[in-house]
């Protein structure tokens, strides 16, 4: 089913809509700079040999797999590690410990925590340059003056370690929203921001260059589905996907055309990252003993 991000709102009530594709938003280049790395933590976890275990080139279980550590109860965000093959972060929603964990279908392999404090954290996201990008933008009660993302360094070595974090303040145009979704674009860093609001969303973007000195505020550029609970980034970034707790949007970017997908029944979907070779997305629960399930990408080749 094909229709527009400025549609999707409407789709369970008017079904699917067409309309003609603004172009999207070109990527600048990036000029912050990387954030500093911590030293090394504790240890417990499977240990890293760089291979990793069965992890999202492809679809790595087409039955997918369970998050059976004990301490992953609110899987709210998920994304593909750019320097250890096979990992996948994620982390806990609000009310937990600033950590991220690094697993796989293997088990939990590292847990890395961000030297910071946080509010709400509902997504991450990661970089080809090695970075990782965690979202602290929950705000179910509309009231925070301000969200912010922290951004880190994966380790080169994959131990569980604390991480120096740099922090980006980031302010709505409009005031406060709720939002779940953080995607950056692995073509320029840029940061997004899709709301969680009903009957519908709407696509926010931050300035090309964060700054940690300032306030970095987030600019409106489209509406989206209602309820959004997590997104991404396809790796060559020429993709986008939303998700919500019964649908999936494929697009081109923001403002393109949009293909839509039902999705397997989940406890509480919300997490939802590319594989490697951008021919499924991973998908991730909250709870206990959380199943990552795969979803082929429309009119991927292979997919």
């Amino acid at each position: 089913m094909r229709t527009t991000l400025l549609a999707a709102a409407a789709l369970l009530v008017t079904g699917c809509s067409s309309a003609a594709p603004a172009d999207p938003l070109e990527p600048a280049g990036r000029t912050d700079e990387p954030a500093a790395r911590a030293g090394d933590g504790g240890a417990g976890e499977v240990p890293s040999d760089g291979a990793g275990g069965a992890g999202p080139t492809s679809c790595p279980r087409p039955g997918g797999w369970t998050i059976d550590d004990p301490r992953i109860t609110e899987s709210s965000g998920m994304a593909l590690s750019r320097v250890h093959p096979g990992v996948l972060y994620t982390h806990n929603d609000a009310g937990n410990a600033p950590s991220v964990f690094a697993v796989d279908a293997s088990g939990t392999r590292a847990v890395l925590d961000l030297a910071v404090l946080g509010v709400d954290w509902e997504d991450v996201a990661t970089t080809p340059d090695g970075r990782l990008w965690v979202g602290d933008i929950g705000d179910n009660d509309e009231v925070r003056g301000s969200v912010s993302v922290a951004v880190v360094e994966e380790p080169d070595v994959l131990t569980s370690t604390t991480l120096a974090a740099t922090t980006y303040e980031l302010q709505y145009e409009d005031g406060p929203h709720d939002a779940e979704a953080l995607l950056v674009d692995p073509r320029d860093d840029r940061v997004w921001v899709v709301t969680k609001e009903e009957p519908s969303g709407t696509a926010y973007v931050a300035p090309v260059r964060l700054r940690e000195d300032r306030v970095n505020v987030l600019r409106a550029v489209s509406e989206a589905p209602a309820a959004v609970s997590g997104g991404a980034f396809s790796p060559d970034g020429e993709r986008i996907v939303l998700r919500t707790q019964r649908r999936a949007f494929f697009g081109d970017g923001f403002r393109d055309e949009t293909e839509v997908v039902d999705l397997p029944q989940q406890r509480q979907g919300e997490a939802v990252t590319f594989t490697e070779d951008g021919r499924w997305v991973l998908l991730g629960s909250e709870g206990e003993n959380s199943r990552v399930l795969c979803l082929p990408v429309p009119g991927a080749p292979g997919g």
